[in-house]
């Protein structure tokens, strides 16, 4: 796995000015030695080469800033240490789920296919101590794709969490895991249940400090009428800025959520160059089957058939589908069809919250 994730970093490094950025790309062979591609799921966390993006609230002094004054004020934000630990979530799957972060989404999979994933997390460690993950089970699909009604017994989950960090070589250092959860570890009989949700907890030590979302309203506190139609606007503002294509007022709508992204991660000032010249933002996408359609073809997610889901005990929220296979996900995003010819379903990271005495979203995630 570590030369797997250190030949990602130097595919990283020399395709990062490209069109596609692709921070995570991730192929699973079913475990149980199925070698049917319809068992063969990609999972790429990476910046897109158009991405949405908006902050209602955000000052207009922010989004005017230039992309110089950006990749100026990003690092000098970003402190580096003698030690920069990094810490990785890496998840296999047969059933559906959802891992939870102190509260935060960070990854979801209610697809027909099951998948793997190894993602960074620290900018969901605002600072050291104990950390909460929270993981909830759902049944996975029969061979006919039909949803299971019941959780399985056996080998069907398992999530790890390491920690690493750059070598002075540029490479990753070899992982020391902290977390190893397994579910057919707990002594409950999963096969009766319909859903299983449960919490455990790791000791992180990062050198930072982030604000995050300690300064937030508890958004359940408020009219939730009019919640929705200020988060429903919001999301429409968003694919407006998208539609047309003005990147510096897209980045520097994502201003401070990007500095506490950058810190948690230590990106050094060319990193932060590249993340902030290039023409996306940073999301997972899903590519499976070949398409016919004209390569680059793109269509947004319907504002509709949706929930409004509250994470950090109320203080941040987003609009997720209802149902589907694409539940748990955040509902800005689009279907299009990659330079590949490839079926691409995107999903855009954005997490909002309302800081206490204000009274506007503004992205924190």
């Amino acid at each position: 796995m570590l030369r797997i994730l250190n030949e990602l970093q130097r595919i990283l490094k020399e395709y990062l000015t490209g069109e596609n950025i692709y921070l995570l790309c991730m192929m699973q062979q079913d475990k149980y030695g199925k070698s049917s591609i319809d068992m063969v799921k990609l999972i790429m966390v990476l910046l897109l080469t158009v991405i949405c993006g908006g902050g209602c609230a955000q000052e207009k002094k922010e989004r005017a800033m230039s992309t110089t004054n950006r990749i100026s004020y990003h690092a000098e934000k970003v402190r580096r240490f003698k030690d920069e630990p990094l810490y990785q979530l890496e998840v296999e799957s047969l059933f559906s789920f959802s891992v939870l972060i102190n509260g935060c989404p960070v990854y979801s999979n209610f697809d027909k296919i099951p998948g793997t994933a190894r993602i960074n997390i620290n900018p969901y460690i605002l600072q050291s101590g104990q950390q909460q993950v929270t993981i909830e089970l759902y049944p996975g699909y029969d061979d006919q794709g039909i949803s299971k009604p019941f959780l399985e017994a056996g080998d069907k989950f398992t999530l790890k969490i390491e920690k690493t960090g750059w070598g002075k070589d540029g490479l990753l250092k070899e992982p020391e895991e902290i977390v190893y959860y397994k579910a057919v570890d707990e002594k409950e009989d999963l096969t009766k249940r319909t859903a299983y949700k449960t919490d455990i907890s790791f000791t992180a030590i990062v050198p930072y400090q982030l604000a995050g979302w300690k300064n937030g309203q508890d958004l359940t506190q408020l009219d939730p009428q009019q919640l929705e139609e200020q988060v429903l606007g919001f999301y429409k503002e968003m694919i407006a800025v998208f539609e047309t294509g003005d990147y510096d007022d897209l980045n520097a709508r994502f201003l401070k959520a990007d500095a506490e992204w950058y810190q948690s991660e230590y990106f050094s000032q060319d990193i932060i160059s590249k993340f902030q010249t290039v023409k996306g933002r940073k999301g997972k996408s899903v590519a499976t089957t070949f398409s016919n359609p004209k390569p680059n073809s793109l269509a947004f997610y319907a504002l509709e058939d949706y929930i409004m889901k509250f994470y950090t005990e109320g203080r941040m929220v987003r609009l997720e589908p209802r149902k589907g296979v694409n539940r748990g996900e955040s509902l800005l995003g689009y279907m299009d069809t990659d330079k590949n010819g490839m079926n691409r379903k995107t999903f855009v990271d954005m997490l909002l919250y309302i800081p206490k005495g204000e009274t506007a979203l503004q992205i924190v995630r």
